[in-house]
């Protein structure tokens, strides 16, 4: 009896084991893909799209004192299949602190959409080109 009792035991703990070993493989899988715009059916975007945006980014912006500053921030970041932005850099900057201030804009910007391929939320790196215009009598 006590032998049937400890093997009965023994394939409990084994199984329990198994489990066990099974979903921390599940937890510990590597990442998605981080997929280009050319690669999805669908791109992200920001909730109403670009020009709601560029509302949006010049209702926060700050002008930098620089007389005719004029030029383009580029801010590169993943679009997360949840709509979140993760990885955010400056790709390129102007100066003056703008790209910085860009950056932070963006880092606080709502969720956006995701990007879709094959009808699926997926991981999408995005670079966004952002027009800076700052002329004399502004």
């Amino acid at each position: 009896m006590k032998k049937t009792m400890g093997i009965q035991l023994c394939c409990i703990l084994l199984l329990l084991t198994t489990h066990l070993v099974k979903a921390q493989d599940e937890t510990t899988a590597p990442e998605a893909p981080v997929l280009e715009l050319k690669e999805v059916e669908q791109p992200p975007e920001f909730p109403g799209g670009t020009d709601r945006f560029y509302d949006y980014f010049n209702s926060k912006f700050k002008k930098p004192e620089v007389p005719d500053l004029i030029g383009k921030v580029f801010i590169s970041f993943i679009v997360e299949p949840d709509g979140t932005l993760t990885d955010l850099s400056v790709y390129r900057d102007i100066g003056f602190g703008v790209g910085e201030q860009a950056l932070q804009i963006v880092k606080e910007s709502p969720r956006w959409i995701a990007g879709r391929k094959e009808g699926k939320r997926v991981r999408v790196h995005y670079i966004l080109p952002i027009g800076i215009y700052i002329g004399k009598h502004d």
